[in-house]
């Protein structure tokens, strides 16, 4: 019990110092408030926060949570929510259409981390790593499972998966926490270290790890002239599709350092797949059915579970019912 309460006396301590970004960002506003005159002022914080990108996200993570929490999710409404967000999120601003320019997914939720820690807490990615973090700790990973376009292609493909038959590996969570935090580790080591830069203005500028590494990238489709750069750009998001008919979301539990600060958030998040304890025969059938490692932590009612995207496999595979989203 001691242990159990230490472990969530951390996860509340590490969320509220999380949560404190809206605060720093209004304190922000109210430093530079005074800027020069006839200079146009930055868009605040909630000014970020009400442009369409964001928004949309909001409704969509609350219509996928009222469907969960009401037992109304079915493949064709997933399928249909996937496909708008990697629309809307991936695809859209590509097309040169003006509404969707403000769509386009830069920041990305990976450079939202990695170039905070670089460079400094911007207001764009103070309002993102906000909108990231509230959705997390409301339901389980809304943001990650639903919202993000990587996170939705990689669902979508095993579901496709699915119907092929196609065998895949289950990820062992041990082993993808340990690859996720030595890539995390390296980047704070090689840019830290300026092992990884660039120069401007006769400065050393360190450069992110994850900038050769990021899936997000592929969404923005424009060619370079040197070939590597396309490599670069296109090349994370192609390996992580076609490693997704193989291993459950490849890019989110090997690499993705969102994923990381999610899976923490998470383990103390408002709603959350719930098991009635009394009933349960102990069949398996939701572990064995379920692509992904948290199952068997979420039927052991482990402290710190595996990364769960709320895919609805488990809940739908209890012919009792007793896994269900509900209130933790």
């Amino acid at each position: 019990m001691l242990k159990r309460n230490f472990r969530r006396f951390g996860l509340w301590l590490f969320l509220a110092s999380l949560l404190s970004l809206p605060v720093l960002a209004l304190a922000q506003e109210r430093t530079g408030s005074g800027g020069g005159q006839g200079r146009q002022a930055a868009p605040t914080f909630l000014q970020f926060l009400m442009r369409p990108k964001f928004l949309t996200m909001l409704i969509i993570a609350a219509l996928v949570l009222i469907l969960l929490l009401s037992r109304k999710m079915n493949n064709r409404l997933k399928v249909l929510i996937l496909l708008v967000s990697t629309f809307l999120y991936g695809v859209s601003a590509n097309l040169g259409i003006k509404f969707f320019s403000g769509f386009s997914m830069h920041p990305s939720p990976v450079c939202t981390v990695t170039k905070s820690i670089l460079y400094g807490f911007g207001r764009p990615m103070m309002v993102f790593l906000a909108v990231i973090l509230f959705l997390t700790l409301i339901g389980p990973k809304l943001f990650c499972g639903w919202v993000c376009p990587v996170g939705a292609i990689q669902e979508l493909i095993s579901m496709l998966a699915d119907k092929l038959k196609i065998k895949r590996h289950k990820p062992n969570f041990r082993l993808t926490q340990t690859i996720r935090i030595l890539i995390f580790m390296a980047f704070i080591f090689l840019s830290w270290t300026a092992v990884i830069h660039t120069v401007s203005n006769g400065r050393v500028v360190p450069l992110s790890l994850y900038d050769y590494i990021n899936a997000f990238h592929g969404y923005e489709w424009s060619w370079a002239a040197a070939l590597i750069d396309n490599l670069i750009n296109f090349l994370p998001l192609i390996l992580t599709i076609i490693f997704a008919f193989f291993t459950y979301r490849p890019f989110c539990y090997f690499v993705c350092p969102v994923g990381l600060l999610t899976n923490v958030v998470e383990q103390i998040a408002l709603f959350r797949v719930v098991k009635k304890k009394d009933d349960c025969t102990d069949c398996q059938a939701c572990v064995i059915k379920s692509p992904c490692p948290a199952v068997a932590e979420i039927v052991k009612d482990s402290v710190l579970r595996p990364d769960c995207f709320s895919c609805t496999r488990c809940t739908g595979s209890c012919s009792r019912g007793l896994l269900r989203f509900g209130l933790k």
